[in-house]
């Protein structure tokens, strides 16, 4: 997808393929990425489950440094790393602590 993509259309693709939805963890983790940078917050709820279910650094790096590049997105993912960083692995969350401004 073009990066340029904006929210709306982001709704529009969503609505036709569906990866909101997707069980494939490298495709939500890309379209994630994708929405957040557009601001497309219909991906939230699917977004927080998915941060606090998986604990794969490959996608979890990805996720929040993208959300960490706005102040909301930066709180909003504080919040859901507060409860799902006891559940990451330390390498995991010694990558994420800088980002998202941890202090143990």
């Amino acid at each position: 997808l073009p990066a340029d993509l904006s929210s709306a259309r982001l709704a529009e693709v969503d609505a036709a393929l569906g990866f909101t939805r997707s069980g494939n963890a490298e495709i939500f983790s890309a379209w994630a990425v994708r929405a957040i940078a557009a601001g497309y917050l219909e991906v939230r709820p699917a977004l927080e489950s998915f941060l606090l279910r998986v604990g794969r650094r490959k996608f979890l790096r990805p996720l929040y440094a993208e959300l960490a590049k706005t102040p909301e997105g930066l709180a909003w993912a504080q919040g859901i790393y507060s409860r799902a960083r006891p559940g990451y692995h330390g390498v995991s969350r010694g990558s994420l602590d800088p980002i998202l401004g941890f202090k143990g």
